[in-house]
């Protein structure tokens, strides 16, 4: 085969971003070179998303700008947002192959793949692997589809039913990261509370957490960390908060997919399994063991049927939970969900409006939490590679920091972005540092 270069650009969630480095390292093995810019490029591929509205507007931008950028490369889509593939038939600067989601992982067999060969749909895990990540912190991949249909998500037409990863595979994994010198590793799926573990009777994710901290944690507990992609609420159960107690690994850190806190809601996005206070209940009982932890939420606002109160009681909830950020969306309607057929539809710019309450509510929460780590004594940041901020963000840092030389950033075990003030480049590994300012949303530290 002749020498070939190949642009990628990946939208969307950790797991896309794990499947598009996994295309990446693929490409690379199968005689490929990637080039930083489009217009060199003799394929193109787009990993996209489409969980939201505007997650899948960007990929048909992506498309379109991409297509004049090389008009002769090959240009594919892929990933959830292929499966709406008649949205971008209707336009000259259409994909030359869609490659629906459940199909991405012949990609990296065939960069070449041909154009009409039938769906291949399969219930085992889709054959992904890495040996490196672009980021310092790797996203792990150990589960994927999801199985519960919340009436608002498209996650379960795109990517199908739950799969889960074989836990050879995902020690394996981990070890080749770690070794690698990676010093966080990510866990991910699309549902981790669907996650079926392979070497306990009726194991969970819980299971595959305790048996990968107790393989890993005699080499790498003094080094390296896990950290925990997105939770159901319904996860910290009894079980869960004792997993979470015994481990040596993991960060003291959660992100909930807590979507909303008003069960009529909850219960109209079809997650009515779990409930504000029962959730809040399981945070109090695990801030015994995390005194110090972060936390970080999912919200949906503007669902139809939303009233102004349901509103205010969200807001009355996040102001009392101890959240450190949030990732809030307005609700966009997803074709062939449950939810875009029923009523009392929100207008757009009421569901735009609550949702800027709902984000100045949680920075507020934010600016609290970091005030509160200045008071600890000392923290743990994962370098990022590479280790020197840009050029204007390191002169913004130094005018906030009072002019101190701040020469690289990371992110602590509560996952806040950390400045560090150090006179030599971090060489790896896990670096203790000290608090001694906050500069935005970030945290100012120097090195113990």
């Amino acid at each position: 085969m002749r020498p070939w270069k190949f642009y990628l650009a990946t939208f969307g969630c950790k797991v896309n971003q794990y499947e598009g480095q996994a295309i990446f390292e693929a490409w690379k093995n199968l005689g490929g070179t990637e080039c930083a810019v489009a217009a060199e490029a003799d394929i193109i591929c787009i990993n996209s998303c489409a969980v939201t509205a505007k997650g899948e507007r960007d990929a048909r931008n992506a498309v379109f700008r991409l297509r004049r950028e090389a008009p002769t490369a090959r240009l594919i889509l892929t990933g959830c947002a292929a499966r709406l593939y008649k949205n971008f038939q209707t336009k000259p600067d259409k994909p030359d192959l869609i490659i629906p989601q459940e199909e991405k992982y012949r990609l990296l067999f065939d960069p070449w793949i041909e154009k009409n060969k039938s769906p291949v749909a399969s219930t085992t895990f889709p054959p992904f692997a890495i040996d490196s990540f672009k980021r310092a912190r790797p996203v792990l991949k150990v589960q994927d589809g999801c199985s519960r249909r919340c009436s608002y998500c498209i996650v379960p037409l795109t990517r199908g039913k739950s799969v889960s990863r074989p836990f050879h595979d995902i020690l394996e994994e981990t070890r080749r990261l770690l070794n690698a010198g990676h010093a966080e590793i990510m866990l991910s799926g699309v549902n981790l509370s669907q996650y079926r573990h392979d070497v306990t009777t009726n194991g969970n994710f819980w299971d595959l957490l305790r048996d990968l901290d107790r393989a890993l944690s005699p080499e790498f507990g003094k080094k390296a960390r896990l950290r925990l992609s997105s939770l159901d609420p319904s996860q910290l159960d009894d079980r869960g908060l004792e997993v979470l107690a015994s481990s040596s690994m993991v960060c003291p850190h959660l992100h909930i997919s807590l979507q909303h806190t008003s069960q009529s809601i909850l219960q109209k996005m079809g997650r009515g399994h779990y409930s504000a206070e029962s959730l809040a209940s399981a945070l109090r009982n695990l801030s015994t063991v995390w005194p110090a932890m972060g936390l970080g939420a999912d919200i949906l606002v503007g669902f139809p049927g939303e009233t102004e109160d349901d509103v205010e009681y969200l807001l009355t909830y996040i102001d009392g939970l101890a959240l450190s950020y949030a990732h809030v969306f307005p609700y966009s309607p997803r074709p062939g969900t449950v939810a875009a057929t029923l009523r009392d539809q929100k207008d757009i710019q009421v569901k735009i409006a609550r949702a800027a309450r709902v984000r100045a509510c949680a920075q507020q929460a934010r600016q609290r939490f970091l005030q509160a780590q200045l008071a600890l004594p000392r923290m743990f940041v994962a370098p990022d590679i590479p280790p020197a901020p840009p050029q204007n963000e390191q002169k913004d840092l130094q005018y906030v920091a009072g002019g101190h030389n701040i020469l690289w950033k990371g992110v602590n075990e509560y996952y806040i972005p950390c400045c560090v003030n150090a006179p030599t480049t971090p060489t790896g590994g896990l670096l203790a540092v000290r608090p001694t300012g906050i500069a935005g949303n970030k945290l100012i530290t120097e090195r113990i």
